[in-house]
């Protein structure tokens, strides 16, 4: 495994009283290397006369020494051992401080901490550059107070090991990314030649591919039958990679076939990559959709208290992470058509023939000097129809069973304009690929999620559900106790066994974010 080292920053000059004297700093680097977090470190030692978190008496303390091993394995993290001066500090480790460089060494060690211990507790580029909800994701601890509060604890290496998540699911994956990295020191990915998807396989289908796929399952004989041994064998793997198992080589199934060890180990270093960029604690109680699971979860106290599938954004309209609080809830609402949906789809259609809309029971509006106003499809020209125009044109439906957000809408603002909701066909909930919606998400019980957002307001009942629903009148409920909602990108999960899960990269963000990274210095492997 190749180390990448990592990026060069700089120092300014202040002054604080040590061991008796004023030490003077101007502006450079220490031995060679940059310091980047030049005014944290400076306010802290300046506020924090004489003490010191890292040097006593001329020798490092156990802490430093602590600190230096844990960054000599943060690839364990996914992260880069030389973005923390990993070298150098160990050699000061083994050889111990030269007489009179104990301020230098003190810095130093500072300064490699917090950028450590920011990395462990947040984003470690800018949400701009990774087209990620700028709001919703950590960017880390300030330097300041990481200083101020390691100067307070006295188990510092268990303060750097709570910065992490402490959930089962980030240990394990881990624990993966260790095993596929030291299983690849051993024995090197071989260079194979990409494989083409075939075509939907089957039992019963004869075809040339099926003797490959006999030997990466595990199954021996040239046979290019799918027979019944190798159909128990796919939906056995299916069930390990969080596959419906079906028996049906589907391009889903296919690509988790023919995944490698180095395309697990870049979903597993951009997995733990966004689990640290949630804010912690997490809240006990919150709504979380994991969009490549295609699966949402109401957790109370801390625990799942109910999990359903959703259908989700498709590739060319993906739904969007982020995090956003629920404000309530809508019954039977007017469904209001986004402009991508109008642009790409409806004026394609209404410029072919003005009455493509009418079995969706969409309605239009035009602006006139009474306001808006409902016109026919048919007096609109959409031939001469431009984009701002087009975005000016309501396009609606109206309240009921055929209405594309069916009959309950979760009021969660957001810059987005994603939001959970009903739907009018709930037979898509059946298919194991269900990234067909414009980039809403769409509930399989939408009813029980109504409940759960409104189950604390004074006097809720569930029976007001039915109650609302049945009125057809558009009804708005507050939630008199906002919840959160989370909308994950995880492509690594655990199943309810314990095991670990490696999914498809639906959007290909997980092999974006590594490449961002990797471009960086910021990842210690070399995953070509």
């Amino acid at each position: 495994m190749k180390i990448v080292s990592g990026s060069v920053l700089f120092f300014a000059l202040f002054s604080f009283p040590f061991f008796g004297h004023a030490a003077d700093f101007s502006v450079r680097s220490i031995d060679g290397i940059p310091i980047s977090e030049t005014q944290a470190i400076q306010n802290f030692y300046q506020n924090q006369a004489e003490i010191f978190l890292w040097v006593d008496h001329g020798q490092l303390t156990s802490e430093a020494k602590d600190i230096v091993r844990d960054i000599g394995e943060s690839w364990k993290q996914g992260l880069n051992p030389l973005n923390y001066q990993y070298t150098i500090l160990n050699e000061y480790v083994k050889n111990g401080i030269p007489q009179g460089r104990e301020v230098d060494i003190e810095i130093l060690f500072s300064n490699a901490f917090i950028k450590y211990a920011q990395d462990l507790s947040g984003m470690r580029l800018s949400p701009q550059e990774l087209k990620e909800d700028s709001k919703s994701w950590s960017r880390g601890v300030d330097g300041y107070s990481l200083l101020s509060i390691l100067s307070q604890t006295s188990k510092k290496a268990e303060f750097i090991q709570n910065l992490l998540p402490s959930d089962k699911t980030y240990q394990r994956l881990s624990k993966e990314l260790t095993l596929i990295v030291e299983d690849l020191a051993k024995t090197p990915e071989p260079q194979i030649k990409p494989v083409k998807y075939p075509g939907l396989l089957k039992p019963g289908v004869v075809h040339p591919a099926i003797v490959n796929i006999r030997q990466k399952l595990g199954l021996s004989g040239e046979s290019t039958l799918y027979d019944d041994d190798l159909k128990k064998q796919v939906e056995a793997f299916q069930s390990r990679h969080g596959l419906a198992p079906d028996g049906l080589i589907g391009p889903r199934s296919f690509n988790a076939i023919y995944q490698t060890r180095t395309q697990k180990l870049v979903k597993l270093i951009a997995n733990l990559e966004r689990r640290r960029w949630v804010r912690l604690p997490m809240p006990s109680r919150y709504i979380a959709v994991n969009i490549p699971q295609m699966q949402l979860e109401a957790v109370d106290a801390g625990k799942v208290v109910f999990e359903m599938p959703v259908i989700i954004g498709q590739d060319k309209r993906p739904t969007t992470s982020f995090v956003a609080n629920i404000v309530g809830v809508r019954f039977n609402p007017l469904w209001y058509v986004p402009d991508t949906i109008k642009k790409e789809d409806y004026l394609p259609a209404l410029q072919k023939n003005p009455e493509a809309l009418r079995k969706k029971g969409i309605q239009f509006r035009v602006r006139s000097e009474e306001g808006m106003k409902k016109v026919a499809a048919s007096e609109i020209n959409w031939n001469q129809v431009d984009q701002e125009t087009l975005k000016s044109i309501q396009m609606y439906q109206d309240s009921g069973g055929e209405n594309a957000l069916g009959l309950i809408r979760v009021l969660m603002p957001n810059p987005y304009d994603i939001y959970l909701h009903d739907t009018n066909a709930p037979e898509l909930f059946k298919k194991d690929d269900r990234a067909l919606s414009s980039g809403c998400v769409r509930m399989s019980e939408p009813d029980r999620i109504a409940n759960f957002i409104l189950s604390l307001n004074n006097g809720w009942t569930e029976e007001k559900i039915k109650k609302y629903v049945t009125s057809k009148k558009l009804i708005e409920i507050k939630a008199e106790k906002p919840l959160p909602v989370y909308l994950f990108y995880y492509t690594a999960w655990l199943d309810k066994k314990g095991d670990v899960i490696i999914a498809n990269d639906l959007y290909q963000k997980d092999v974006d974010l590594v490449r961002a990274l990797q471009s960086k210095g910021k990842i210690p492997f070399d995953l070509k």
